[in-house]
């Protein structure tokens, strides 16, 4: 489909006239799917600024109760794990509020409610702004929303966030926060509970019994996680306060196959120092079958540790990538995949990766005629382990150019798709081929517009001048019957 529609020339035809160049410029869209990678670099996402926060919180402020709920609602969802440093600030701010006061409206809201009854379920948020309302409790409910969002915010700042929230304002909100621990936030809670220093005997309590909720109360309960970036957390955090008990568990990870866990691990054992030596010593000789010379220090324990491991992960990535060569020059692309891959998930930095990319660019060329969004994931692939390769330039133009055709086959014939991909690729043969057809097509579609127009409009001039013809014959008959008369 061309860039200029045939139209109807009537109130429907103007009507669409006015409305296709945003029709089109929706249609022209690139699909939803993860391609910016090829493309472009993705602009990093950046959290909202203090003022565009105080402006969301003004609207709980406004309106009947329900739709303040509303705003409640619609706030929760919209806050992401970019906005919480503001959050934060917001949260933790100095607040001038008679807190006992506050305090008593809060307890009588909620003895309202339960009438009196221990262990009733309620919705503070629900009763708050139910409520007459003033200052202070605006402040409240203002706090408890952005608890909430913190909440849904599956990130162990977000829970650092909730627990710092807890001691704060007289305590008024530490039943709230240890909710939403409970109920959402859970293991993302961990690492500020272990990091948590000096608490009150309320919040050793608070503490307890948000662990005990959530079934992690020792370090080894506490380190059963899937989450790679939460489990480095909680090592972290054991390593922060050099928890004892915990030693043995945070030595067990500093041989992990997960980088990330792998670096936070040694890091938390360099916060031990000399106190683990005794540990760094079992997990050595459980991994070299022999032990560690005595004369080595913690230090060096540690180093020689960490070595074998390195020595015997390296040459497994470097058994798999020869795997997977062997595996491409074989065509056997499933299989060099796999191999690819779990050699970068456990090395992404490897010397030797850019021996991935020739192999990569020829099975994505390969997929092109038979499966573009499979050959589009493999180019994204060999782009992301050489960026800045030889290579680079024509992987980036080959994703720019499937792009294109994707669009190309949903109707949207858009040249500027096809002049980005010679911006990357000068010498891209198919994309000037393409650029060509789509740009002679552009001018076939004017013309035949013009013309359709030009039609339209002398068959308007003659539908007209027939109308005329029409009416003017009547008055000269009218004129001769009044000369006879006379």
């Amino acid at each position: 489909m061309g860039r200029f529609p045939h139209r109807r020339v009537s109130a429907l035809g103007l009507t669409f006239a006015l409305l296709a160049p945003g029709v089109t410029a929706w249609a022209q869209q690139p699909p939803a799917t993860p391609t910016a990678v090829v493309t472009a670099t993705a602009d990093e996402s950046v959290g909202r600024t203090a003022g565009e926060l105080d402006a969301m919180l003004a609207r709980l402020a406004d309106g009947t109760a329900r739709e303040r709920r509303a705003a409640a609602d619609a706030l929760i969802r919209s806050l992401e794990r970019e906005d919480i440093p503001v959050i934060r600030q917001r949260l933790l701010a100095p607040w001038r509020v008679e807190i006992d006061l506050l305090r008593l409206k809060i307890v009588r809201l909620i003895r309202t409610a339960t009438n009196g009854r221990e262990n009733v379920e309620y919705d503070l948020l629900g009763l708050m702004i139910a409520a007459p309302r003033s200052p202070d409790l605006n402040g409240a409910i203002e706090r408890v929303v952005l608890a909430r969002a913190l909440g849904g915010m599956a990130s162990a700042e977000a829970g650092r966030t909730l627990v710092a929230l807890a001691p704060t304002s007289g305590a008024i909100f530490r039943q709230e926060v240890g909710r939403i621990i409970r109920g959402q936030l859970r293991d993302y809670a961990l690492p500020a509970l272990i990091e948590l220093r000096n608490p009150s005997e309320m919040m050793r309590i608070f503490m307890r019994q948000a662990r005990e909720a959530m079934r992690k109360v020792t370090p080894g309960e506490a380190v059963q996680q899937h989450d790679n970036a939460l489990l480095a957390e909680i090592v972290r955090a054991y390593g922060s306060i050099r928890q004892p008990d915990a030693m043995l568990v945070v030595v067990s990870f500093v041989n992990s196959d997960r980088s990330q866990v792998r670096e936070a691990s040694r890091w938390a054992v360099t916060q031990y120092g000399r106190e683990s030596i005794n540990a760094l010593r079992s997990a050595y000789e459980m991994y070299e079958g022999h032990d560690a010379n005595p004369q080595w220090g913690w230090e060096r324990t540690a180093q020689e540790l960490y070595l074998a491991n390195d020595r015997r992960r390296m040459a497994e990535v470097t058994q798999r990538l020869d795997a997977g060569l062997t595996a491409g020059r074989a065509e056997h692309p499933e299989e060099m995949l796999a191999h690819f891959r779990w050699v970068l998930a456990r090395h992404p930095d490897l010397q030797r990766r850019g021996e991935m990319v020739e192999p990569l660019i020829r099975y994505a060329l390969a997929l092109e005629s038979e499966d573009a969004r499979r050959a589009q994931a493999v180019w994204r692939l060999a782009l992301w382990v050489d960026p800045e390769g030889a290579h680079s330039r024509e992987i980036r133009a080959a994703g720019l150019f499937l792009e294109a055709e994707q669009a190309m086959a949903r109707g949207v014939a858009d040249p500027e798709l096809y002049d980005a991909v010679l911006r990357v690729d000068p010498g891209h043969a198919r994309a000037r081929s393409q650029r060509s057809v789509v740009a002679q097509d552009e001018i076939l579609q004017a013309r035949k517009h013009r013309r359709t127009l030009g039609a339209m409009g002398l068959l308007g001039v003659a539908l007209a001048t027939l109308g005329l013809l029409l009416r003017r014959p009547p008055r000269r008959v009218m004129k001769a019957a009044d000369v006879a008369v006379g």
